[in-house]
């Protein structure tokens, strides 16, 4: 059932709970796990999380209901009424803080946090002391589901970061050019040449002091799993002697998934877990990537975890 959970209408609360407790109960009793009725309470709080789609229609074979129309309205929206001082901080950047634009960052963090509050969405964020009090950078690798990771990011994890983004999003009007003025890193998946200078423009973002955010999964998960992780992230930390940061961003894709063009609903109940840092210096780079691959998957809920012996890359 948890499979089917983010599109589909919900069944029947008692079919559906008698369906979960008879597959907990045989797996316990394959195992030989006494903690069934745990189980049992846990996959019916997620079965209380369903997301329907409502009334919608199909855009490009996606999924668009009113309220992903309005998330998308409101945010554009706050961004708009954010870009006199945008601008304001990029022509002071340039001149003052040309490598950091902190100033945009600010003003970036501000609509981030405004576009979700207003979408009465906050999500709960743990692992702060793992971040320390000192401006060192680092090299945050959460997993993808949806572009509210990158809000969620942005808006509530109190440190100033970096993102590489795919080509197409930079050219998205008022938000791209916002993430171009803060500094963000283009990437052209397809392109080879892209890569490599996505690969300079990050190790000099990270060696000028900023942190910075990748995908290492590539792209968004389509079934909202854990999947496999590219090498240029861990060799970017690598190579610019920074420590990575996992993070995972729990129970996002019920309100994103892939067959949606935006949010179906206002997310509820999403977790971002910062976990703590992870040495690079001086070890092997697949070492580190199987590391973090397991810190991001343990920390996610179930229905989210690689399949056992996932390849990490």
């Amino acid at each position: 059932p948890l499979r089917s959970l983010p599109l589909h209408w919900p069944p029947p609360r008692s079919t559906a709970l008698s369906r979960t407790a008879c597959m907990v109960a045989g797996a316990a009793a394959t195992t030989g796990e006494d903690d069934s009725s745990s189980q049992i309470s846990e996959w019916a709080k997620q079965e209380s999380l369903v997301v329907t789609k409502g009334p919608h229609v199909k855009v490009a074979g996606k999924t668009l209901n009113p309220c992903g129309l309005f998330i998308c309205i409101l945010t554009m929206s706050v961004c708009a009424c954010c870009y006199p001082p945008l601008l304001l901080s990029y022509a002071l950047s340039r001149v003052f803080d040309n490598k950091k634009r902190r100033m945009v960052d600010y003003i970036v963090n501000i609509w981030a946090k405004m576009s979700m509050l207003l979408c009465t969405y906050r999500p709960k964020v743990t692992g702060l002391e793992h971040l320390p009090h000192t401006d060192e950078a680092f090299m945050f690798i959460p997993n993808h589901t949806s572009f509210l990771d990158i809000f969620s990011m942005s808006g509530f994890v109190p440190r100033r970061m970096k993102y590489i983004s795919k080509i197409e999003i930079l050219r998205i009007p008022l938000i791209g050019w916002a993430m171009q003025f803060a500094g963000h890193i283009a990437i052209r998946r397809m392109d080879r040449r892209s890569q490599m200078q996505t690969f300079k423009d990050a190790i000099t973002t990270l060696e000028n002091g900023n942190s910075v955010v990748t995908f290492a999964e590539g792209t968004r998960s389509k079934d909202g799993k854990l999947k496999k992780f590219k090498k240029g992230p861990f060799k970017m930390s690598s190579k610019a002697g920074v420590r990575i940061i996992p993070v995972s961003i729990c129970n996002m894709y019920r309100w994103m998934p892939s067959s949606a063009l935006l949010p179906v609903a206002f997310p509820r109940q999403v977790e971002i877990k910062l976990h703590a840092p992870v040495e690079t210096a001086g070890r092997d780079e697949a070492e580190v990537s199987k590391e973090v691959f397991g810190i991001i998957n343990r920390g996610l809920p179930p229905y989210q975890q690689a399949a056992p012996g996932a390849v990490v890359w």
